[in-house]
């Protein structure tokens, strides 16, 4: 994706990633497939994502790549750990 296309994405998801950071730090958030409400499709192209591959990914949070969940966190204003930490839950429980 190019520089200009991810800049463009970025400020036109600004709202749904504040949405997102809130739930998170709320403590709302307590599974991954819990974002498929967010604006998956949005999301998924941000991420660089089909929307099928995100969402497999959010009900299988084993499958999301380190890179992929640091990318969102920051997006979305959030220490990378909060990120990881409810991604590690899941995958553990």
């Amino acid at each position: 994706m190019k520089v200009g296309n991810q800049k463009n994405i970025e400020k036109k998801l600004n709202n749904e990633f504040l949405v997102i950071h809130s739930l998170f730090m709320a403590g709302t958030i307590k599974k991954m497939s819990f974002l498929k409400e967010q604006s998956p499709t949005s999301i998924a192209k941000f991420l660089g994502l089909q929307y099928n591959s995100y969402v497999d990914k959010l009900h299988y949070p084993e499958k999301f790549h380190v890179k992929r969940i640091y990318m969102l966190a920051k997006t979305c204003d959030l220490d990378p750990q909060v990120n990881f930490d409810v991604n590690g839950k899941e995958v553990k429980g």
